[in-house]
């Protein structure tokens, strides 16, 4: 009798000791005392694992204070338990994994039984954004991306080759000489017209925003921000079209599905106002910050950037060819949504080289614009970026001897680069006017050729990254 006695009253005492924790644990969360009440719901949780309440305020807690624990399933189940405001939280998780459609449900089921009005509008604003997302995937454009390459955020610029024929893209520190200065630049390509970005006030808060500047003579005239549009957010990396009328920039702004989107819009010629701006869709954007697109229209070729999937202060850069027609898709109805997220992710860069032509030439046009770069670069000796405080212009500027022999090797490796693709486009030019027994006699020579100048382009790439981590490897030591 003692035994069942004592064994009551430790019921009893636990009982009361799990309800003074939920309570002090559940006044912490709706103070919004996030970091303070995890463990407490981590401790909950471990004692009743079954219990909704405790799965949905954990995994909610964890998602708060941005916590990697993966809180899927135990959201699901918080729904499943019909545990309020779970949808809530688990629209925002299947949004983070580009689950759309789902998230698009889970909030418009939050908001059926939502009477704060202030979370009425965020929520459906996100419910907005979720169904926006889900025909983005739907829609995503069918591009080849020929090559993509992961660098140092602060310095992506230096994967951008984009040639003359695409004007000038830079930070405004470097165009202007100026440190203090912040954002980018794009001078067109005939050199009149200027776009850039820059805080919109000189005060703590401002938002950044896109101003254009036409040179007078031989002076830039005084600046204006861009009108007839505003994003209600940051404008930023600004790149005019050769067309002169068709503006892409990112922005982080309304239409945006998550940090910098890519936008495009298009300049009245009569008073230089602009057209409402629109997203430009998938693969170029995601729920990560994407921006900095650049196209080649001569070359052919295009960049944009993204840090979708990459560890913090690194960026993907990829270049790709757009097809013949701009708004190519693929076909949705037979992937269906899974197989086109993988598509708009750009999951796989092999996946989109469908036609191997379309790489070979794009791969030769970037080899050719590498190596008009380089001997711009060697005017009067060389130029050679090391980082975005050092260009060396002759080899003695080299403080690490491997990265100063690599230096040398890579100098010479380009030369015979350019001079080979100097022969494969004269052997081009005689094949096409050839006679089929002749054509039949050089084919194999141009294919070999082909092969080599394709294996020594990668190769040339590799070096120029390794010189300069072997330099900043001996600077910053």
């Amino acid at each position: 009798m003692k035994k069942l006695y004592l064994f009551i009253l430790i019921s009893m005492l636990a009982t009361s000791i799990s309800a003074q924790s939920r309570t002090a644990a559940k006044k912490l969360f709706d103070a919004g005392n996030f970091e303070e009440a995890k463990p407490m719901f981590a401790k909950l949780l471990k004692g009743n694992p079954k219990s909704g309440e405790y799965n949905y305020w954990y995994a909610a807690c964890c998602m708060e204070t941005g916590d990697t624990v993966e809180v899927g399933e135990m959201l699901e189940y918080a729904v499943k338990r019909k545990v309020a405001n779970a949808n809530r939280y688990l629209g925002d998780y299947l949004f983070g994994k580009m689950d759309f459609p789902r998230a698009s449900e889970c909030y418009d089921t939050y908001l059926e039984k939502l009477t704060d009005d202030s979370l009425r509008i965020v929520y459906s604003k996100k419910s907005v954004k979720a169904r926006n997302a889900a025909r983005m995937v739907m829609n995503t454009r069918n591009i080849c991306v020929v090559d993509s390459f992961v660098v140092d955020k602060d310095e992506f610029l230096s994967a951008y080759n984009i040639g003359e024929d695409a004007g000038v893209i830079a930070k405004s520190s470097d165009y202007f000489d100026d440190e203090e200065l912040s954002g980018y630049v794009n001078e067109t390509e005939r050199g009149l017209d200027m776009f850039f970005s820059d805080f919109e006030h000189e005060s703590e808060g401002a938002l950044v925003k896109l101003y254009h500047n036409t040179k007078e003579g031989d002076e830039w005239g005084s600046a204006r921000q861009l009108e007839g549009f505003d994003t209600y957010g940051n404008d930023n990396y600004p790149f005019m079209s050769p067309d002169g009328v068709t503006l892409y920039f990112a922005s982080d702004g309304d239409g945006s599905i998550g940090g910098y989107d890519i936008f495009m819009t298009r300049m009245d010629p009569e008073d230089g106002t602009f057209l409402r701006p629109d997203n430009i869709g998938m693969p170029f954007n995601s729920t990560a910050n994407d921006y900095m697109f650049v196209i080649n229209e001569v070359a052919g070729l295009g960049w944009f950037a993204s840090d979708r999937n990459q560890p913090e202060g690194s960026v993907c850069v990829y270049l790709f060819v757009q097809g013949e027609d701009a708004s190519d898709k693929y076909d949705a109805d037979v992937l269906g949504y899974d197989r086109m997220l993988q598509y708009a992710l750009i999951s796989s860069v092999a996946d989109t080289q469908t036609d191997a032509e379309v790489v070979r030439k794009a791969r030769q046009q970037h080899a050719m614009l590498l190596y008009l770069k380089a001997d711009e670069e060697r005017q009067g000796d060389f130029l050679y970026v090391i980082d975005d405080t050092r260009d060396y212009t002759k080899v003695g500027d080299f403080k690490s001897d491997k990265a100063r022999k690599m230096f040398t090797d890579w100098q010479a490796r380009s030369k015979r680069f350019a001079s080979d693709v100097e022969v494969l486009e004269r052997e081009r030019d005689a094949y096409a006017s050839a006679g089929k027994a002749e054509k039949q006699r050089m084919t194999q020579g141009i294919l070999a050729l082909e092969r080599t100048l394709e294996t020594e382009q990668v190769e040339l790439e590799r070096m120029e990254m390794e010189i300069r981590r072997l330099e900043q490897q001996e600077l910053y030591k």
